[in-house]
């Protein structure tokens, strides 16, 4: 029996950005922009670190030079070195206002080894009061198809908050596409705050140039939320780095920084584990942003919500297992997602930072050799210093060793990992100089460390460089009929073919050609450890719109509510325009209300617009059925137009039958008055009024009240004939009250 062994990747931050090393020969370092010079970053170094025992250099080139603008010589085990950029708006690391929202060809980092050596690289940054780090993913951050994400900007800090994005090409003639999630984002153009407000940005960049957004909240609210979610595509690979500079929690004027380096959609997971910092649940919670639509997203096992592409979810920190640092939180989704992390490294709300989660990883490496200079934020001395380690739990605490820059370092004892059995964790603090950490199981090691009162930072140096990828594509036509899904990342020991999560019988190669549409993926296994790949939805190749209506309650009484959901989807490789979905409600439904989730809706017509490949989307009519109708059953249909020719390959249901039943009471009432024989009705005499109900209807009835205004409101008392004494009315059966 194989069994899915699983790694989290957690940092816990002082106060700032956490980042996942990669080791690798070639690293890509795209510029950002901060609100203000000075204001996130003025100090900063660039750390450079590897596991071999043999020097060796490192070139650095900048922008589109061919020549490197300095080499690092002797780098190697035990010999780590740095490189300073220059302080603050350098146009190098972080650019000016003049040089944001245009080409660049003078901006940005490349690193690479002399002769293939791998080795980490690892930027950090620090101002009077922040800090930030962000490790390059080296080759693993190249790719084409991106997802902007992060924490919402909700700082008012006026000249000092900003979002920014930043964009390195690894090849000429590489076309990059940005689409805003919220076409109402303002976007900087030079000295121009919110110049670019195009509802797609396209820049063409050659080898080496970069390019650089900058969303600073207060130019409009879109800003503080708009850009997560926003696509980025381009035809050849780049690199993306991202984040706050600053960024705050709070409608207030606490700020931190918190930038990172991300992954193209194409390594990303559906498992991760977030680990809480110090702060309270204001600035402890992870984000999720999807890529694919109908993404669920479970807490704990527990379905919290669905989400679409391009949009995100804040998961509120108290789903973590406790309030304490260290506090656990498993999140699983149904399809890959960008991960994030907001958390703080005090109970403050101006010192939280954001860390980029790599998905659980059961090939993490058994040593990490190793961490430079972790009591060091460029060039200064940190306050506080200190590692993470997860390790599995069939590794002995006495196997798991620890050195720093003085010797060997006694680790406490390990901690069990909230909500499973295989993993454990340590956490040490006080420690110097270059660090180590072996084992004899899968590790994964995270750092963080403190400068001053206020800024801190967190690296990792464990995660996408030992995560395989298991790419999936779609090969052939593209689409049905003719589509071949093919496992395109190399060869693993066995294969199983899934769709819309159902493995499929017999199909244990590493290719499937389908026989219908759907969601297809494929659980690879290599040695003890199984994967499953990104999901692929493969759908017609001509236009196919799915349209259905269903009633949420059949049967029901008259008088009763309905509910009637009209469901749209795109089951087609191109968009479909214009969709216009006519609603034909039976008249016995008196109609209250209507709800789209994209869309209008007004005098029976759902005016949906466009919808994008594999997009769905749903209308709800609330209505009440009419009382006094006989009982049947009553149609109600829908009709759809588009621009386009629905080729029907799949057949819609547009037809809903509802019975309703005859729910029919009769009532009689007679009034006897109890008087001195004159026939008068006089103060202080008593009438007495005998009522019979009756059940006319077709079905049993309960909860049978009577009220009388004139009498007191509700008639209070026991039914006679009620001949099974249950309170329920039934066919043919006579009650009396008096």
């Amino acid at each position: 029996m194989k069994k899915k062994y699983y790694i989290t990747l957690i940092t816990l931050i002082i106060n700032l950005t956490g980042a996942y090393a990669q080791l690798d020969n070639i690293h890509y370092l795209p510029p950002l922009k901060q609100a203000g010079n000075n204001q996130a970053i003025q100090y900063q170094q660039v750390y450079f670190s590897t596991p071999e025992t043999n020097s060796f250099s490192v070139s650095i080139y900048k922008g589109t030079a061919t020549t490197a603008i300095q080499v690092i010589t002797g780098l190697s085990k035990g010999n780590p070195k740095t490189y300073n950029p220059g302080n603050g708006d350098n146009n190098i690391t972080l650019v000016t206002n003049s040089n944001t929202g245009i080409v660049l060809s003078n901006s940005g980092l490349r690193f690479e080894s002399s002769g293939g050596e791998k080795f980490y690289v690892n930027y950090r940054g620090r101002s009077q009061s922040q800090a930030a780090s962000l490790t390059c993913k080296g080759q693993a951050a190249l790719g084409t198809d991106f997802r902007w994400g992060g924490i919402p900007n909700r700082g008012v800090s006026s000249g000092r908050i900003s979002t920014s994005i930043g964009i390195i090409a690894s090849e000429d003639n590489t076309e990059v596409v940005i689409v805003p999630k919220d076409v109402n984002c303002e976007f900087r153009l030079g000295n121009n705050a919110d110049g670019l407000t195009l509802n797609t940005i396209t820049q063409t960049l050659n080898k080496g140039q970069s390019f650089v957004l900058e969303a600073i909240p207060s130019e409009t609210s879109a800003n503080i939320a708009g850009w997560i979610g926003s696509s980025i595509t381009s035809t050849k690979p780049i690199a993306v780095s991202l984040g706050g500079l600053n960024f705050g929690v709070g409608n207030s004027q606490s700020r931190d920084a918190g930038i990172d380096q991300i992954v193209p959609t194409n390594k990303l997971g559906k498992e991760y584990v977030f680990i809480r910092g110090k702060g309270a649940n204001q600035s402890e919670f992870p984000v999720i942003v999807a890529y694919q639509n109908d993404t669920d997203i479970y807490v704990g096992g527990v379905l919290l919500g669905t989400i679409n592409d391009g949009e995100y979810l804040e998961i509120p920190g108290s789903n973590y297992s406790s309030t304490l640092p260290g506090g656990n939180m498993f999140v699983e989704t149904s399809k890959e997602v960008y991960a994030y992390q907001c958390l703080s490294g005090q109970n403050k709300i101006n010192t939280v930072g954001m860390n980029f989660i790599a998905p659980l990883n059961c090939l993490l490496p058994s040593v990490l050799d190793e961490i430079p200079k972790i009591d060091k934020i460029a060039s200064s001395s940190s306050g506080e210093s200190a590692v993470t380690i997860i390790a599995s739990t069939s590794t002995p605490d006495a196997n798991i060793q620890l050195t720093d820059g003085n010797g060997a370092v006694t680790l406490p004892a390990s901690s069990p990992v909230t909500g499973t059995t295989d993993w454990k964790t340590f956490y040490k603090t006080g420690l110097v100089g270059e660090v180590k950490v072996s084992s004899t199981g899968p590790i994964a090691v995270g750092t963080f460390m403190r400068y001053g009162s206020h800024a801190g930072l967190a690296g990792y140096f464990s995660g996408f460089d030992t995560a395989p990828v298991v790419d999936v594509q779609i090969l052939g036509s593209g689409c049905f009929n003719g589509g071949v899904i093919t496992e395109m990342s190399g060869t693993f020991d066995a294969y199983q073919w899934f769709k819309d999560g159902v493995a499929i019988s017999g199909e244990n190669t590493n290719s499937y050609t389908p026989t219908e549409i759907g969601d297809y993926y494929v659980d690879v296994t290599k040695g003890t450890c199984t994967y499953s790949s990104n999901i692929e939805s493969l759908y017609y190749c001509g236009a196919e719109v799915l349209v259905t209506l269903e009633d949420v309650t059949d049967p029901i009484l008259e008088g009763d509510p309905e509910v009637f959901n009209v469901t749209v989807k795109n089951l087609s490789i191109t968009s479909i325009t214009n969709i216009v979905v006519s609603t034909n409600i039976h008249p016995n439904f008196q109609i209250i209300s209507a709800s789209s989730s994209k869309g209008s809706w007004a005098s029976s017509n759902w005016s949906i617009g466009a919808l994008s490949p594999g997009e769905s989307v749903s209308l709800s009519i609330n209505t009440n059925s009419l009382v006094g109708i006989e009982g049947g059953v009553f149609t109600s249909t829908v009709t759809s137009t588009q621009d386009q020719t629905d080729n029907n390959f799949e057949l819609d249901d547009t037809t809903e039958d509802t019975t309703i039943i005859d729910g029919e009471v009769g009532l009689e009432y007679d009034g006897v008055f109890n008087d001195d024989g004159d026939g008068v009705s006089e103060e202080g005499e008593t009438i007495t009024f005998t009522f019979t109900i009756y059940n006319n209807g077709e079905t049993s009835l309960s909860n049978i009240v009577l009220t009388d205004p004139f009498l007191g409101g509700v008639l209070s008392g026991s039914y006679s004939g009620d001949t099974n004494n249950d309170a329920v009315l039934d066919v043919g059966e006579v009650w009396g009250l008096t």
